[in-house]
């Protein structure tokens, strides 16, 4: 199965596709200093809530890049609904061939680095996307410990110590200046959610041709995390601003 399907498949349920909750969004928010009429940019903005979130607590305007269709849509319907259509606009493109038509007061990408090659790829091209003194929200994995067994590292090549995410933010010009962590319950939450996704996708479609493929996946999954996940990875919300 496609990534991007597995993806929907998995997540395209969840009103926020990361072990994080609307107050930990907000309190970042605050940090950033975030108020009306600012400019916000989301990279792989998922269903949308995480701009509406903001453009909701901070009056904002929001622009959001997303690559799935099925979530483009999603968030479309569920920004009309909330009257936030007007403030917030989904661009349904690869955010990666994006190039904006004016600089960002705060980029978000939120477990979405991939999208340029990793943290350093991504932190390189989203400064061209921020003002001069704009700055730069990211969720990311991180490991808890150097100590981790070597046959879960491997699996997860992308991942860095939380060290390890501060100093490249530096050599590219940021200081770290607010973060906030997700919790076991935060991360429960995110992971149970996928698999009630992937369980409820499986009873209905018994005969599907990629039904394997995608037992295997919710199997993975659920044992990276009770095997490894719950002690050695962690996430978090980072936010960094032009260094001083």
């Amino acid at each position: 199965m496609d990534f991007l399907d597995l993806v929907t498949l998995s997540q395209g349920a969840l009103a926020i596709m990361n072990p994080v909750t609307p107050e930990k969004i907000v309190a970042v928010g605050e940090a950033a200093g975030l108020k009306p009429g600012m400019q916000v940019l989301e990279v792989g903005a998922g269903n949308g809530t995480v701009l509406a979130i903001l453009a909701e607590k901070f009056g904002i305007t929001g622009t959001g890049l997303e690559i799935r269709p099925e979530a483009c849509a999603w968030a479309e319907r569920m920004l009309a609904k909330e009257g936030l259509g007007d403030r917030v606009r989904i661009i349904c493109t690869d955010a990666s061939t994006y190039t904006p038509e004016a600089r960002y007061d705060l980029v978000v990408c939120m477990g979405a680095a991939f999208i340029y090659g990793g943290l350093a790829d991504a932190l390189e091209t989203l400064t061209t996307l921020t003002t001069d003194n704009g700055a730069v929200l990211l969720g990311e994995r991180y490991w808890k410990t150097e100590l981790v067994p070597p046959e879960f590292a491997r699996d997860w090549e992308d991942i860095l110590t939380e060290f390890e995410l501060a100093r490249i933010a530096g050599e590219a010009g940021f200081d770290l200046s607010f973060l906030v962590r997700a919790d076991d319950a935060d991360w429960e939450r995110y992971e149970t959610g996928i698999w009630q996704c992937c369980r409820t996708w499986l009873k209905a479609n018994p005969d599907h041709p990629e039904y394997g493929e995608v037992a295997e996946y919710l199997h993975q999954v659920q044992d990276e995390y009770l095997g490894y996940g719950r002690e050695y990875a962690g996430w978090g919300m980072y936010l960094f601003e032009p260094a001083l």
